[in-house]
């Protein structure tokens, strides 16, 4: 397959992911109901290549289950499943920031003071959803494992929906938390970092339970 086959062919399978992770979270798609593949394929002018290739990708990271010769079906999207994913990846997370903060790489320090500088000047919360994600990357890529990583990866579809459904966070709400944590791993405080980062995650998958249980989506 060529390069330029494989980029087009990875965007449709994550514009699959984002229309798919979109009515699960909107409450169009439920827990236990079965993905309508033609359907998906049909409504995104998509083949089924992409369509299997964002579903395996979904597979991966917990959101539905292919079952042979049944279908493709919801995995449980409840308020103690959701937790359950901010609760793991808060975990692993905090790994991530407590090795980070025991080797304090200047290079990696700087990149993320530049990243929360940048942080601070965003105009729109759009903007933030899109520098926080980079905030995490980097500290995932600079303090975690190549298995920590590959496991960290698998929330990637999962974050762009929190900043969308958060919507009782403040812009210097979610500045003050990427700040406190850098701050901790600037001054080597592994414990600290991996503790702050562990209580942000389980404060947002509350707010996030909050919202979707308002919604009439939990």
């Amino acid at each position: 397959m060529s390069p330029s086959r494989t980029v087009k062919l990875a965007k449709a399978s994550n514009a699959v992911v984002d229309y798919l992770m979109e009515e699960i979270f909107e409450g169009r798609l439920r827990s236990g109901q079965r993905v309508d593949l033609v359907e998906v394929g049909e409504t995104l002018g998509l083949s089924r290549s992409p369509v299997r290739e964002g579903l395996v990708m979904l597979e991966r990271d917990g959101i539905v289950s292919i079952r042979h010769h049944r279908g493709v079906f919801v995995e449980p999207f409840d308020a103690e499943s959701v937790m359950d994913d901010f609760e793991v990846m808060g975990l692993l997370s905090g790994v991530a920031v407590a090795r980070l903060a025991a080797r304090r790489d200047p290079a990696v320090v700087a990149e993320l003071e530049r990243l929360v500088e940048e942080l601070r000047s965003a105009g729109s919360i759009d903007r933030i959803g899109e520098i926080v994600p980079e905030i995490l990357r980097t500290q995932h890529r600079a303090g975690g494992s190549r298995r920590l990583r590959a496991e960290l990866r698998a929330f990637a579809g999962f974050l762009p929906w929190v900043f969308r459904v958060e919507s009782g966070l403040t812009r210097e709400e979610i500045i003050a938390e990427q700040e406190r944590v850098l701050a901790l791993i600037i001054a080597g405080d592994g414990d600290g970092a991996a503790r702050q980062r562990t209580a942000d995650f389980r404060v947002a998958g509350e707010r996030v339970i909050s919202e979707l249980t308002a919604r009439g989506v939990l």
